[in-house]
């Protein structure tokens, strides 16, 4: 969708309608549950190596995302370039096809080597250069008046297993935190600062917390990093290897929040002790191996800090009954019928019958 075409009337009508709702419900206090419908994304696929397709594309999702009945509008486009952008800057190659996503993989093998590698300066990280020049690019092209986020951020634990050879990595995780701490601490510091660098040049449409979530102009809400690795790796080296970095992030950003694939329950009660954490978001259903919700509400029960951000599908609305019932804070995160009347419909019922 060109911007000549898209509803940006409707869209500033329907943002400012919902950003009371969003910063009412990051507010301690706020509405305890929230359910919002998102279609599949357009974005994440090869398209994103071109940036007027992309934007084409995100435009059309977000005034698709407008036709679902949600607590929290999408509000936001997101230069994303894939998920290993900080891996890129610390060396790693991006590997681009017409097929897929870019791709990097692990470079070096021992943590000595990691611990000598250094950010590269902005000038010679060409993914990082692009992610700032596509800010540049949606808000030219759409007159500034659209919400941006900041790229897909991924943890430190996980930009660090894309840096050095994986199953050394994870073993480190356990056996050796200490050997990967200078890897992982200058992940931290290159997130920080390039997260800043980010805001800046977006200004005053950034939108927050980011990828993965529908993200609004509250910054109260911390940043949103992927820790895709929750799902695979033991709470042990969670502990380890990835909890104080999350923290340091959340210092600097007023508050961090996760997004993970896959089943991540075994470490649910780890992460909800990490402070400063906003908002979890993991799966209940269409992952591979997704989380049960009966056990996700026996984790969830009591964590009056943090939100839950669940993501279902809304043809099976009713096995969330056990999370609500569990009295946590949550926000659904509905994958929609194709049919927004159909979807609504089903949305509408699930309200009446459970909140």
């Amino acid at each position: 969708m060109d911007f000549r075409h898209f509803p940006i009337d409707r869209y500033l009508r329907m943002r400012e309608e919902h950003a009371a709702f969003f910063s009412a419900f990051y507010s301690p206090g706020g509405p305890r549950v929230a359910v919002s419908q998102r279609p599949g994304y357009r974005f994440t696929g090869p398209v994103c190596r071109y940036a007027d397709r992309q934007l084409e594309n995100e435009l059309e999702y977000i005034a698709l995302c407008m036709n679902y009945r949600s607590d929290i509008m999408n509000m936001a486009l997101e230069p994303w370039l894939g998920v290993g952008i900080y891996a890129a800057g610390f060396g790693a190659k991006y590997i681009w096809t017409d097929t897929a996503a870019p791709q990097t993989r692990p470079f070096v093998d021992t943590p000595e080597e990691a611990a000598a590698l250094k950010l590269k300066p902005l000038s010679e990280w060409e993914e990082m250069t692009e992610v700032l020049r596509r800010i540049r690019y949606f808000k030219q092209q759409t007159n500034g008046l659209v919400g941006i986020t900041l790229t897909d951020t991924q943890s430190p634990n996980d930009t660090a297993s894309l840096i050095m050879n994986t199953s050394e990595f994870f073993a480190d995780c356990i056996d050796a935190p200490d050997e990967i701490e200078p890897l992982l601490s200058k992940v931290t510091d290159a997130i920080i600062e390039y997260s800043r660098i980010q805001m800046e040049e977006i200004g005053d449409q950034l939108c927050m917390p980011g990828h993965n979530t529908f993200s609004g102009p509250d910054s109260r809400v911390g940043i949103m990093v992927s820790c895709d690795n929750m799902a695979v790796i033991s709470p042990r080296a969670f502990k380890n290897a990835e909890a104080e970095y999350l923290e340091r992030l959340a210092r600097a950003f007023g508050g961090v929040s996760t997004h993970s694939c896959g089943r991540i329950i075994h470490n649910l009660d780890c992460l909800t002790e990490v402070k400063g954490l906003v908002m979890a978001d993991c799966a209940a259903d269409g992952d591979p191996n997704p989380n049960d919700p009966v056990l996700m509400a026996e984790k969830c029960r009591g964590r009056d800090g943090v939100i839950f951000q669940v993501r279902a599908n809304v043809h099976k609305l009713d096995r969330l009954k056990p999370l609500i019932d569990s009295g946590a804070k949550l926000h659904i995160l509905l994958g929609p019928d194709p049919d927004p009347l159909v979807s609504n419909r089903l949305v509408d019922s699930f309200k009446d019958k459970y909140l």
